[in-house]
């Protein structure tokens, strides 16, 4: 039911995970606040980009930034 209720913010690929996050997604993906999840945005340390004012980010991008901060690349 919570998908249903959200779906017009997020998008899911076939597999029903987000290829597009909110801030509060990507923040609870993250394991960290939503002040947080905005500064690293608004640095361009994640990349993503706004809908009016909506920030939208992409699962690959988050994932490239915890690849990036972990030495993985």
């Amino acid at each position: 039911m919570e998908r249903s209720t959200r779906a017009y913010l997020t998008a899911y690929d076939a597999d029903s995970a987000a290829v597009l996050m909110t801030v509060p997604e990507l923040a609870e993906y993250l394991g960290i606040g939503r002040g947080r999840a905005y500064s690293l945005l608004r640095d361009g340390s994640i990349k993503g980009f706004r809908i009016g004012s909506i920030w939208k980010v992409s699962r690959e991008a988050v994932d490239l930034y915890i690849r990036e901060k972990s030495g993985m690349v």
